[in-house]
């Protein structure tokens, strides 16, 4: 089998893979419902009546406020996940009619709407903030914002795609993604309290005669799924809070760290409250609440130790704004030493007079 088969089956493995995860998010998430559902359904109808009367319900405080807790923890959940799913992540929007773009285009293009030059390293600033280009969706991108090949667009300060939401975490959606995750770490950890007496302890109390075969089988499944979701979830949102602290994405992370940008702020609390919002309470940004980000998630502010980067960025886009400009200077001077090819549409420039330039 040659190496360009290889490469086509490879590629159209990704694609179907591309095609099958789009497809299977509304089953993902509903799936995620569905089990979150069922340890809520089986907590308030089982797992919480069964412990209040092992306790005795020695005080009615303290059964109001176990109540008024899991009512909070189950809103917050629901609150968070459905706000992550309907909002959407960002997507670069620019003026078209705006003068920066006329020079974007003046660069990308030449003369040909099909004629794309130097792609990969196509840089302009806009607002002080230099945007690049992409060659999937043919447009120009900010900082931190990336293709996704699944939604098959760019996403504002894009942190992964996720089949449990079924679509991107960007710039306007990372806060309840987090905060979602934060809330069913936390609420499974609640469950667990509850349902592990009933299962390990209580002289055998789940076997008596007041729980059927169903409400067993209920909770059973219910301390499983919590646990399952206690180790996979305490993990994945644990990372998403070191991230968060150090002013990372997911992609970001990904990259060798002498190339990392740093974005982090002069502390854990700064980057904490970037992303979570700052309120008049420490817990404020912690709270089930419509929430827009501040900033319009195109310019972020590099650490000081890393201005560099932004330095680098803006001398590398004006070598090649002054670069294009000198090459259509040569080609005018020197027209009548270049030869076209009318059947390729191809220039082949007179390097040598380029070069003396």
């Amino acid at each position: 089998m040659s190496k360009f088969n290889i490469r086509g089956i490879v590629k159209r493995c990704d694609d179907y893979g591309k095609l099958l995860n789009r497809f299977c998010g509304p089953i993902f998430v509903g799936f995620a419902t569905s089990l979150i559902s069922l340890i809520a359904f089986t907590y308030f109808t089982i797992i919480f009546p069964a412990t209040t009367s092992l306790s005795g319900l020695f005080s009615i405080f303290n059964f109001f406020c176990d109540l008024s807790i899991s009512l909070f923890l189950t809103y917050g959940i629901y609150f968070n996940y459905i706000k992550a799913i309907i909002t959407k992540p960002g997507y670069p929007h620019l003026n078209e009619t705006s003068s920066s773009i006329n020079v974007l285009y003046s660069l990308v293009y030449n003369n040909n709407d099909n004629d794309i030059i130097n792609k990969e390293s196509e840089t302009i600033i806009i607002d002080n903030v230099t945007w690049s280009y992409c060659k999937k969706c043919s447009k120009s991108k900010p900082p931190r914002c990336h293709h996704c090949s699944v939604c098959d667009r760019c996403i504002l300060k894009m942190d992964h795609h996720c089949p449990w939401i079924g679509g991107c975490v960007g710039f306007y959606n990372y806060r309840y993604f987090f905060l979602f995750l934060s809330y069913l770490w936390v609420s499974v950890c609640y469950v667990l309290t509850h349902s592990l007496p009933l299962l390990f302890g209580g002289g055998g109390y789940l076997y008596s005669k007041r729980f059927t075969e169903i409400d067993r089988l209920l909770v059973i499944i219910s301390s499983i799924g919590s646990f399952i979701t206690f180790v996979a979830v305490g993990s994945f949102g644990g990372f998403h809070a070191y991230l968060i602290g150090s002013g990372q994405t997911s992609i970001e992370n990904l990259y060798p760290p002498k190339k990392r940008p740093n974005y982090s702020l002069s502390s854990i609390k700064d980057n904490f409250e970037i992303v979570l919002g700052k309120g008049e309470y420490w817990f404020s940004g912690l709270l089930p609440l419509n929430y827009v980000p501040s900033g319009n998630g195109c310019d972020f502010k590099l650490n000081p130790s890393q201005n560099h980067f932004k330095n680098e960025n803006e001398n590398r886009n004006k070598n090649e704004i002054k670069g294009s400009d000198d090459d259509e200077n040569s080609n005018c001077k020197n027209g009548d030493k270049d030869s076209i090819s009318e059947n390729d549409n191809l220039i082949s420039y007179d390097t040598d007079n380029i070069n003396s330039k």
